[in-house]
């Protein structure tokens, strides 16, 4: 991705999570770009081009705040990584996860879908290759989706109830 690609997205992005996916039309998403329609249609050429370039934009820098969690957090990662999600909700993702809602906007586009499947995958792998938690995956692949999609609702309280679980598959795999 060029440096004018990842600009744009970066700009799409903010638009998105803003309004969602549906309302902005190709004129707020233009102007959210800061750039010309033709400029947009170039890199872009769909609504779904942009929403692609958007999540995958995003998912880049959560994994990067992830790893970088991880890494700075060496005496507890699992705290550095929890307090890092709790950060990213709180200051980019406050009413869930947009790719849940990007997926929710548009259930029939392959396009969204792959994308979105590959974020979570992604996660997934890196969440466990971090925590070493590789054989249970999928227990902490969930226990991370369960926290995205209730912390609109619970706030805060739902990274205690994440960290007792996450300790709980941690002393059975031990």
């Amino acid at each position: 991705m060029t440096d004018l690609e990842h600009s744009i997205c970066t700009g799409l992005e903010g638009v998105f999570a803003a309004r969602g996916f549906t309302a902005p039309g190709v004129a707020e998403l233009k102007r959210g770009a800061n750039v010309s329609l033709r400029t947009l249609y170039k890199y872009f050429p769909s609504k779904e081009h942009m929403i692609i370039g958007a999540l995958e934009v995003r998912n880049q820098r959560y994994l990067s705040f992830l790893s970088e969690a991880a890494t700075q957090s060496s005496d507890d990662p699992l705290e550095g990584i929890l307090s890092t999600i709790e950060h990213w909700m709180a200051n980019n993702a406050p009413h869930g996860c947009m790719d849940q809602a990007a997926l929710a906007a548009y259930p029939d586009s392959a396009l969204v879908r792959e994308c979105v499947t590959r974020h979570k995958q992604q996660t997934k792998d890196q969440l466990a290759a971090l925590l070493g938690l590789e054989n249970n995956a999928g227990e902490l692949f969930m226990i991370h989706e369960g926290v995205v999609s209730t912390y609109p609702l619970h706030g805060s309280t739902v990274f205690t109830w994440a960290k007792s679980a996450i300790q709980s598959l941690t002393q059975k795999a031990t």
